[in-house]
């Protein structure tokens, strides 16, 4: 058995496709599979066919996206997209699908009043915890110590989740990239606080 013996036809048409792309040309060895499976034009079809219909699908992902910028209903964006290509099914999957992915992208990166009161207490909230959780870890395992500048990967990390939590917006967001990096300053400002105090 070939190598592409086991290949799908799925897999067998991207192996093709790349190879064209990156070699010019086929290898052998895959023209000879696609042979055992039926003609290279009916191959072929179905690669102009695979691409005729993602064509196809980029064109009405731009239209859904146009008709939600341009602030259309979901139910209006639906009928004002039409194709020959694709079953009614397809199409309204695709419109529900892609409307919604654009309203959760375009809401998470809002920067409104409520965003930015979110992200302050968040901010203010995620650099007591995570600050805490540090020295509770430092104070446990002293051995740490010799980590102290790598120990702000994870405090950031635990500011970033506090804050997404808090504002239910994720790093995309202005405000909570920049909560995330105040709060890590802030762990330092803390640190460097409890350092006097102690020494």
């Amino acid at each position: 058995m070939s190598f592409y013996g086991k290949f799908s036809e799925k897999d067998l048409i991207e192996s093709y496709t790349n190879q064209i792309d990156y070699q010019g040309k086929p290898d052998k060895e895959i023209v000879e599979e696609i042979l055992k499976r039926g003609t290279l034009e009916d191959f072929q079809a179905k690669i102009k066919a695979k691409n005729l219909f993602l064509a196809e699908q980029n064109r009405m992902i731009r239209e859904i996206h146009s008709h939600y910028m341009n602030k259309l209903s979901k139910q209006d964006c639906l009928s004002l997209i039409s194709s020959d290509l694709l079953p009614d099914k397809t199409i309204q999957f695709l419109v529900e699908t892609k409307y919604n992915q654009i309203h959760q992208n375009v809401e998470n990166l809002k920067v409104d009043s409520k965003t930015l009161i979110n992200t302050v207490i968040g901010t203010v909230i995620a650099s007591i915890i995570s600050s805490i959780v540090i020295f509770v870890s430092l104070y446990n395992f002293i051995f740490l110590m010799v980590f102290n500048f790598f120990l702000l990967i994870p405090v950031y990390i635990i500011n970033y989740w506090m804050i997404r939590l808090i504002t239910g917006k994720t790093r995309e967001n202005p405000a909570v990239f920049i909560g995330s990096f105040i709060a890590t300053v802030l762990n330092c400002i803390y640190f460097f606080v409890l350092y006097q105090t102690i020494s």
